[in-house]
């Protein structure tokens, strides 16, 4: 992990992050607006995402906190917080929107890119690996809630493929950002 020249202990990745964590935080409210104002989504559904956000922003706005006046310590524990909050988010997601006929896959690379700034190849790849299993718990929780969405080698072969994707993206991100950060 890269450190400031100054007294302060924070990492420089930090504020970068929270930058990304902000935008990812924005970015799914112009989404809610979009769909509800489309009537795409229940009044129960446009419930649930505002709360999810509202979370988010929270655990994003502690982290941001931290990065201003926190040891590297108590950073670190809020990086971790709100990278399990985007896998959450992402697993919620990817649950709302048919399991694995879910278009909010790709989230699951956000938390992965995000750790990835830490510098961690270890953190990187543990986040992967989270991200993979909160994917398989969604899809299969789905399919099983509503079982007649779909046959169950293609379940398997979905959860196969985009486990290995996403373990892929970490792999490659974890690569990069340990050869950037030893620069």
């Amino acid at each position: 992990m890269k450190k400031t020249n100054s007294a302060k202990t924070t990492p420089l990745y930090t504020t970068k992050l929270a930058k990304i964590q902000f935008s990812l935080a924005a970015v799914y409210a112009v989404y809610i607006i979009i769909f509800d104002a489309g009537n795409v989504l229940t009044r129960e559904a446009v419930y649930h995402r505002w709360i999810m956000a509202a979370a988010m922003l929270v655990i994003f706005t502690l982290f941001w906190v931290s990065t201003k006046k926190a040891s590297t310590n108590i950073s670190f524990v809020l990086l971790a917080a709100s990278i399990i909050s985007q896998l959450i988010f992402a697993g919620f997601s990817v649950y709302w929107e048919r399991g694995m006929a879910s278009m909010s896959t790709l989230l699951f690379a956000v938390p992965i890119i995000c750790m990835s700034l830490s510098g961690s190849r270890t953190y990187t790849m543990g986040t992967a690996l989270l991200a993979a299993t909160a994917y398989i718990v969604a899809c299969t929780k789905y399919f099983y809630d509503f079982f007649n969405e779909g046959y169950r080698v293609q379940l398997y072969g979905q959860l196969f493929f985009f486990a290995a994707i996403l373990l892929l993206i970490g792999w490659a991100s974890a690569t990069v950002a340990h050869a950037y950060s030893k620069k």
